[in-house]
């Protein structure tokens, strides 16, 4: 890629990211002519992804014009697939919402659950009169896929293996549509449209499954296969109970949702256990869902403390292996019955701080994700800015910012 192109980059995702801006503090940060910035500025303003917004303040003379990023200059089409469910979404291009639409999959597995996910996107693509404006669709999938084919290699829950789904979605729709695993989709989003700038990171989603996204110097690594990050399958307990992927004692079947459902309504209906969690699923097991876990924990049930302490167990060995294999800068979590349990992030932390080698523990963050909601299609937004806009690529020419 040529300069001019890169330089074109770097000021679109300034503005995007810091604007409004003036065009002298445009051409200072990305560090060109301010005649240069002026011409990048004009091509930018063509496109429509740059608007003038007003003038700033002057320190001597006339005062600057300031330009800001255009989100609705185009949209996306965002689909988050998951074990049980579709979601489909049009987003501008900061996230915002324009329709969405849910589809229950149920128990609909491999050829069948794709044949639903196109039957589905059609739907959802017919309300639209024309798609001139439409950037492209970009997919978001749990399991193994090779991103730059768009290719879904491994989903055992799902039965999927080896769907080019990319190619799929391209020869029906003809728009242009990107695959990545929804991991690594969640971790851009958060690093994106949330808090966690870090260029070192570990992002662990806890929901109904157990999965990571790694950004080693400030990009996605991926791995060899395209398979890195499947930490929900780290035996934490040797001996364990079996796993369906071929292991025992997997992460995932100690901390995921199923599994703490199972732990609560196993407790109630054998032991008798009175929990504040019944109470809040207004004494319903079959009605318990995740923020009537989190609440009674907070809330300093004893029952519920009781299974943060096992969760942070569990999560407290698989991060500290973690930690003194990669030496993230920072651990992000995410998930149902993981955002806003502050009794689990208290215990994880204590016995993170115990277990891993002072140096690391001492320069990394554990802490909950910023995003709560719609980290799912705002991780497809990700995705595909990435491929469309570059973001990302090139900051590493931007010179860290001051303010």
């Amino acid at each position: 890629m040529q300069l001019h192109e890169v330089n074109r980059i770097n000021a679109l995702n300034l503005i995007r990211l810091r604007g409004p801006l003036s065009k002298n503090m445009i051409a200072k940060q990305i560090q060109v002519s301010p005649t240069t910035a002026a011409t990048i500025l004009n091509k930018l303003i063509d496109e429509g992804y740059v608007q003038e917004e007003g003038v700033g303040h002057s320190t001597g003379g006339r005062k600057p014009v300031l330009y800001r990023f255009n989100p609705d200059k185009s949209f996306i089409i965002a689909l988050s697939l998951a074990n049980s469910s579709v979601r489909i979404a049009a987003l501008n291009l900061e996230g915002h919402v324009r329709s969405e639409q849910y589809g229950q999959v149920d128990s609909l597995r491999g050829e069948a659950y794709i044949d639903f996910v196109m039957k589905t996107l059609s739907e959802f693509i017919g309300r639209f009169e024309k798609l001139d404006e439409c950037l492209g669709i970009s997919i978001v999938v749990p399991g193994i896929v090779q991103a730059e084919r768009g290719i879904v290699s491994y989903n055992a829950k799902l039965d999927l293996y080896d769907v080019h789904l990319k190619q799929k979605v391209e020869a029906a729709f003809g728009l242009r549509t990107y695959v990545d695993n929804d991991m690594n989709a969640m971790m851009m989003a958060e690093k994106q449209f949330g808090t966690a700038r870090y260029k070192e990171m570990l992002f662990i989603s806890v929901g109904e499954g157990v999965g990571s996204g790694l950004s080693v110097n400030g990009s996605i690594y991926r791995g060899f296969s395209g398979s890195a990050g499947e930490i929900g399958h780290m035996s934490v307990l040797p001996g364990g109970p079996a796993c369906p992927c071929g292991n025992q004692g997997c992460l995932e079947n100690y901390v995921n949702w199923p599994a703490i459902y199972s732990r609560i309504l196993s407790a109630w209906l054998t032991q008798g256990v009175k929990t504040a969690i019944i109470e809040n699923a207004a004494g319903r097991p079959e009605a318990i869902k995740p923020t009537d876990f989190v609440e009674a924990a907070c809330a300093g049930d004893p029952f519920a403390l009781t299974v943060v302490e096992e969760m942070a167990e569990s999560l407290a060995v698989a991060i500290t292996n973690s930690l003194h294999l990669l030496n993230p800068q920072a651990v992000v979590l995410t998930g149902p019955h993981v955002q806003n349990n502050l009794p689990l992030f208290e215990r994880l932390n204590e016995k993170i701080n115990s277990r891993a080698l002072n140096p690391i523990a001492r320069h990394t963050e554990v802490k909950p994700a910023s995003l709560e909601t719609n980290k799912d299609i705002l991780g497809a937004l990700a995705v595909l800015l990435q491929y469309e806009m570059q973001v990302g690529k090139y900051e590493l020419f931007l010179p860290e910012a001051n303010d």
